[in-house]
C-alpha cells in the first residue's frame, strides 16, 4: 500500500514542503472548532458561537478565489506572507474581544480578518501538480493530502477542545495561530518546489470562464460544506447535552481517524473506474453515512458510526480535487482549486449557521438531521451533473500517459470545455 506514497515523496523537496504544508494548514481543522468554543463558553449562546463561526467562514469562502489568483499570478511566498499577518491580526482581536465579552459585531470583525488566511489547502497541492507528470502519481498525492489533512482533523478539534475547556478558552485559537506562521515561513522558504508565477508565463486566470466540471464539483463542495459546518457544531452540542462535551473533539477526531485510513487505502490504489463515477458512487456513501450517524442513539455509537462514514470523507475530496487538475490550466491550479474551497467555504457557514439555530431550540438531533441532509444534497448534486463530470474527465484507459513536454503548461483541458 505504502509503495505509491514512497515514490512520490522521493522527489527532491516533496517531504519538506509536504511537511511544511501540514502544519501550516492546522487553521484548517482547529480555527473554526476553537472559535466556536471560545464564544460559547464566554457569552453562553451556541447561536452566537454559530454565527460568528459562519461569518468568518462566509469571509473565507470570498477570499479564497481572489487570493488564490493573487498566489498563481505573483508566487506564494509573495502573497502568502502579508495574508498570514493579517490573519494573526484578526486572531489576536477575537481573543481580546472575546474575553472583554465585548459586543458580538467586534466578533464579526475580528473573524473576518483572521479568515483572509489565503488558500492555505491548496499551496502543496499546487506544488505537487508542479513537479509530478502522470495522472497517477498525482491522484496518489492529493490521496495523501487529503489524509494529512485528516491528520490535522483528528488532532486539532482535540486539542481546541481540551484546551479550551480545560486550560483558557482562547488557548486553541492561538495555537492554530502559531502553527500557522511557522508553516508558512517554512514552506515559503522553499522555492525549488514552487510553481511559476503566472506573471512569468505569460498565462491568464480563470476568472469567471470555470469549466462545467469545476462547477460540478463546486456545487458539490457546497454540500460537503454544509454537512461538515452542521456536524461540527452538533457533534459539540451532542456531547454536551449527554454530559461529555470535553470528549467532543475526541468524537470528531474519531471520524476523522476513518477519513484517513480510508484516503490511504483511496490513494494507494490505481482505479479504473472512471473518476465522474467514483464521485457519484463517493457521495452515496457520505449519504448513507451521514444518515447513519443522525441517528445514533449515544456518543459510543456515534464515535462507531462516525468512523465507519468518515472513511468516505478524504476520497470526496481527493475526486473534487482530481477534477480540477484534470480540467485547468497549471498556472491555474490554485485558482481552480480555490473553487471547491469557496464552495465549501459557503456550505459550512449556511450548514453552522442554521444547525446553530436548531440546536438552540430543539437540539443537537436536529443539528445532526441538517448534516445528513446535506450529504443527501451533494449525492444528488453529482448525480444531476454526471454528463458535466464525464465530458470534463474521462479518460480512455485506466491511468493517462506523461504529459507531452511541450504541452507542460497543461494538467489536461477537457474538449471544448463549455462555460458558465
Amino acid at each position: 500500500m505504502l509503495r505509491p506514497y514512497r515514490s512520490i515523496l522521493s522527489h527532491p523537496g516533496a517531504v519538506a514542503f509536504a511537511s511544511a504544508g501540514l502544519l501550516s494548514r492546522l487553521p484548517i481543522s482547529m480555527f473554526s472548532i476553537s472559535m466556536i468554543l471560545m464564544v460559547q463558553i464566554q457569552y453562553d449562546s451556541y447561536a452566537i458561537a454559530g454565527r460568528v463561526s459562519a461569518i468568518g467562514v462566509i469571509v473565507w469562502a470570498a477570499q479564497t478565489v481572489p487570493t488564490a489568483r493573487l498566489t498563481d499570478r505573483i508566487g506564494q511566498r509573495a502573497a502568502m506572507i502579508p495574508l498570514t499577518g493579517i490573519t494573526v491580526v484578526g486572531a489576536t482581536l477575537a481573543v481580546w474581544t472575546a474575553m472583554a465579552r465585548g459586543p458580538e459585531w467586534a466578533l464579526w470583525i475580528a473573524a473576518a480578518l483572521g479568515s483572509l488566511s489565503g488558500p492555505l489547502g491548496s499551496l502543496t497541492r499546487a506544488r505537487w501538480s508542479n513537479i509530478l507528470d502522470s495522472d497517477e502519481d498525482i491522484h496518489t498525492a492529493f490521496a495523501l493530502e487529503g489524509a494529512l489533512d485528516e491528520v490535522l482533523f483528528i488532532a486539532g478539534p482535540a486539542v481546541a477542545t481540551v484546551v479550551a475547556t480545560v486550560i483558557w478558552p482562547p488557548l486553541g485559537v492561538i495555537v492554530c495561530m502559531v502553527a500557522m506562521v511557522i508553516g508558512v515561513s517554512i514552506l515559503v522558504s522553499q522555492r525549488a518546489t514552487e510553481p511559476p508565477a503566472r506573471s512569468s508565463t505569460g498565462g491568464t486566470g480563470l476568472g469567471l470562464r470555470i469549466p462545467a466540471a469545476v462547477f460540478a464539483v463546486t456545487l458539490i463542495a457546497i454540500g460537503l460544506g454544509m454537512m461538515f459546518g452542521a456536524f461540527d457544531i452538533s457533534a459539540v452540542a451532542f456531547a454536551d447535552e449527554r454530559g461529555h462535551k470535553i470528549l467532543a473533539g475526541v468524537v470528531l477526531g474519531i471520524l476523522s481517524a476513518g477519513s484517513l485510513v480510508g484516503g490511504l487505502l483511496y490513494g494507494s490504489r490505481r482505479w479504473k473506474t472512471p473518476l465522474w463515477k467514483r464521485t457519484v458512487i463517493g457521495t452515496a456513501l457520505l449519504a448513507l453515512g451521514f444518515t447513519a450517524i443522525s441517528l445514533s442513539p449515544g456518543l459510543i455509537a456515534f464515535a462507531i458510526i462516525g468512523f465507519v462514514a468518515g472513511a468516505a470523507v478524504a476520497p470526496n475530496i481527493t475526486n473534487a480535487d482530481t477534477v480540477v487538475q484534470r480540467v485547468v490550466a497549471r498556472d491555474q491550479i490554485t485558482e481552480g482549486m480555490a473553487w471547491l474551497r469557496i464552495g465549501i467555504g459557503i456550505g459550512v457557514a449556511a450548514g453552522a449557521w442554521v444547525a446553530g439555530y436548531l440546536i438552540e431550540t430543539s437540539g443537537a438531533r436536529s443539528g445532526l438531521y441538517v448534516a445528513a441532509g446535506s450529504a443527501v444534497i451533494a449525492c444528488g448534486i453529482a448525480l444531476a451533473t454526471v454528463p458535466w463530470l464525464r465530458r470534463g474527465t474521462e479518460r480512455h484507459g485506466p491511468g493517462a500517459p506523461p504529459r507531452d513536454p511541450a504541452l507542460d503548461t497543461l494538467v489536461a483541458r477537457p474538449p471544448a470545455p463549455p462555460l458558465m
